[in-house]
């Protein structure tokens, strides 16, 4: 038993920093880059869309390709690999800039990038139910949240600086990422974090351990969720800060503040619903919290200001914890194959970014950002009735 505590601690202990950091650096990517694109090259917003999807799409045909690749090699492998190869990508990129440039070093972050979280997600939640799977969880999303909490401000300051010191900043960030995940071996053996240990030791599922699969079907209407609450994140990522700048006429700095604003409240999401399981098998909640999202969305469609922006992201970092943690919960919950299950939680939540990301920058282009909305409400209010139908058919 001492040692199954030992394994659990030390794998969070490796997991909590490895995720902050890593999200850190990928937060001050994805926005650098995107000001890099809108400030430097004079990128219109479809092109700024369709930019912020290149990064998701690529990421998303990754997880799926690769996925058998990824299941052989031990997590922190995988995890070395994809943080070390971003370190030298960006690198290389910051001595050959240019727009094709961009496009082509986003692309290749989006691959590698699956070797970082699916194999990460799925390592964490091995061996674990009920609350403890829930507190681990939580963890997990506390620490690559916090990271996003700081990245927007800190990238908008940087670029205010210079457009290319977000960049430059993220490859210490990856190398000190990478270098703390392969050195985490001194503390914590290769021998605890094979799959086959876990069951070994006494630390796998029920469901694992007896090889029958205990999944629940509320995975279904989670994972609709969780595509719909990306595709606002797609618009919240991409384009609201072309808007900002654009429509709004704010700094990179405010914009980034804002940004952040948001992902404050996703972490305080997180912290409650990882440490309380009331919420865990209400099948309700669900198309609530999509009702409630496709209303605040529909809302601010017809509210304009910055002060508007300033309330709502807040109320929307709350909504998307939940939808991200009913999303992972459900996914893990019972199952068997694990890394599986959190292959397809992110290539969904990755799936609706490259919606939002793309549809957004087309029609924020063509019309206005009321229209965005608009079009967000609607996938939102479909989303919810998709979850409804879903649970009355379970429940029949």
């Amino acid at each position: 038993m001492p040692t199954l505590r030992f394994a659990r601690f030390g794998r969070l202990a490796i997991i909590v920093p490895s995720a902050f950091l890593n999200s850190l650096g990928i937060g001050l990517v994805n926005l650098g880059l995107l000001f890099i694109v809108k400030e430097v090259y004079k990128a219109e917003p479809s092109v700024v869309g369709i930019f912020g999807a290149v990064w998701a799409i690529a990421y998303f045909a990754s997880c799926l390709m690769l996925r058998k690749w990824t299941a052989r090699l031990v997590p922190r492998v995988s995890m070395t690999v994809m943080l070390l190869s971003s370190a030298a990508l960006f690198s290389l990129y910051s001595l050959h800039p240019g727009l094709a440039a961009s496009f082509a070093a986003y692309a290749a972050f989006g691959l590698i990038t699956a070797f970082f979280w699916p194999p990460l997600m799925g390592w964490l939640s091995r061996g674990i139910e009920g609350e403890e799977l829930s507190a681990a969880q939580g963890a997990f999303s506390f620490s690559w949240s916090l990271g996003g909490v700081i990245s927007p401000y800190l990238a908008g300051l940087l670029s205010e600086r210079g457009k290319f010191l977000p960049v430059h900043v993220s490859v210490c960030i990856f190398l000190v990422a990478g270098i703390f995940v392969s050195l985490s071996r001194i503390f914590y053996k290769d021998a605890l974090e094979r799959p086959e240990s876990a069951t070994m030791a006494g630390s796998a599922s029920p469901g694992e351990a007896g090889g029958v699969d205990r999944s629940t079907k509320l995975r279904f209407p989670a994972w609709t969720g969780v595509f719909a609450a990306y595709a606002v994140m797609g618009v919240v990522f991409n384009i609201f800060p072309v808007f900002a700048r654009d429509g709004l006429g704010l700094s990179e700095s405010v914009t980034g503040a804002i940004l952040s604003l948001r992902a404050v409240f996703t972490v305080f999401g997180f912290l409650i619903l990882g440490r309380v399981s009331g919420w865990h098998f209400r099948h309700a909640l669900m198309p609530a919290v999509a009702m409630a999202f496709s209303v605040l969305v529909a809302i601010l469609a017809f509210t304009p200001g910055a002060a508007a922006y300033a309330v709502a992201f807040p109320v929307i970092g709350v909504l998307l914890a939940f939808s991200y943690s009913g999303s992972m919960f459900y996914g893990a919950s019972g199952a068997l194959d694990r890394d599986a299950r959190m292959t397809v939680h992110e290539t969904l939540l990755t799936a609706g970014q490259i919606v939002g990301s793309v549809a957004g920058g087309l029609l924020y282009q063509a019309f206005t950002m009321r229209i965005v909305f608009l079009f967000l409400a609607g996938c939102l209010a479909a989303a919810a009735a998709v979850q409804l139908a879903m649970i009355s058919r379970n429940a029949s």
